[in-house]
């Protein structure tokens, strides 16, 4: 019997980071900023009140990182996928499928934002939105070759749909397991970027 390896101070450090995010991102989904409190953070979590405090300045800070994380990450997964991937076809369906994962492991980060954007210094959104912004270039870039029957507002428009309808959609997936979810919404997503018979 082989003996496992004790965690180390940093993993476990790291753990209990990503948990105070995960209770986080979805307390400021389902209440507004002012109304969560950090007790309710930590009680979430899992966590005393005072280890919030060693991971976070404060509830200011989380908010940021709930939201700044995942939108940086999937942001980072788009663009590596387009420099990589020499078919546009190829490419978005990976693009497709990295989004959808991502919202799988927790909230749309888009739909806080919308909710608690009020909260933040004003620095710190423009920075977010800058973020999401140059996420959505990077689709609208793969996306415009595949649809030469639209105008770029077209493409524009079709982009941030789908980013709603697959936002939205993860807040309704009660029922369906990850496959199935998984499964469901890449054909809905490329079904509209493509077009109808395309796939």
């Amino acid at each position: 019997m082989s003996i496992q390896p004790l965690p180390t101070k940093r993993a476990s450090t790291s753990r209990r980071r990503e948990r105070l995010i995960a209770a986080a991102a979805e307390l400021f989904l389902q209440h507004s900023y002012d109304a969560v409190t950090v007790e309710m953070i930590s009680a979430r979590a899992g966590i005393t009140g005072p280890g919030l405090y060693r991971h976070f300045q404060n509830k200011q800070a989380l908010l940021i990182a709930v939201l700044e994380e995942p939108t940086r990450a999937v942001h980072e997964a788009a663009r590596r996928i387009g420099e990589t991937t020499t078919d546009p076809g190829a490419a978005i369906v990976e693009m497709v499928e990295s989004h959808i994962r991502l919202i799988l492991q927790g909230p749309p980060s888009t739909l806080i934002f919308t909710k608690n954007e009020h909260a933040l210094p004003e620095h710190d959104r423009r920075r977010i939105r800058r973020e999401m912004a140059m996420y959505a270039e990077e689709w609208i870039s793969v996306v415009t070759p595949l649809r030469p029957d639209l105008s770029e507002p077209e493409v524009r428009l079709l982009t941030q749909s789908v980013f709603s309808m697959l936002n939205t959609a993860a807040t309704l997936k009660k029922g369906l397991d990850e496959d199935s979810f998984l499964s469901t919404m890449r054909q809905a997503a490329l079904h509209a970027l493509l077009g109808r018979g395309s796939l």
